[in-house]
């Protein structure tokens, strides 16, 4: 995680230079896997691994939380839909 964009950032792992762009990242909850699309991040340009600021570790967070209650095995979603497709769901399911 990042705290927001920076000059001349350096990848924690392996030391490689950090550049904006957009990942997709899995997270595994205990009866799901959420694959989430064009995430913003810093991604090192050695390792490509993904780095998020906080506020988007917040808000995927709090999506994740609400799909918890859906009834589904794989959940993929578009970073950029993500707000405007989760709410009708999860307000369809709790009726």
């Amino acid at each position: 995680m990042t705290g927001g964009p920076g000059k001349g950032s350096r990848c924690p792992l392996c030391g490689g230079r950090l550049e904006w762009g957009t990942a997709t990242i899995p997270f595994v909850l205990p009866d799901t896997v959420v694959l989430i699309k064009e995430v913003p991040a810093e991604i090192c340009q050695s390792c490509h691994e993904p780095y998020l600021t906080g506020q988007t570790v917040d808000h995927i967070t709090d999506l994740l939380n609400r799909l918890r209650g859906l009834r589904a095995e794989v959940l993929i979603f578009s970073y950029t839909q993500l707000a405007s497709t989760v709410q009708p769901i999860v307000a369809a399911e709790s009726q």
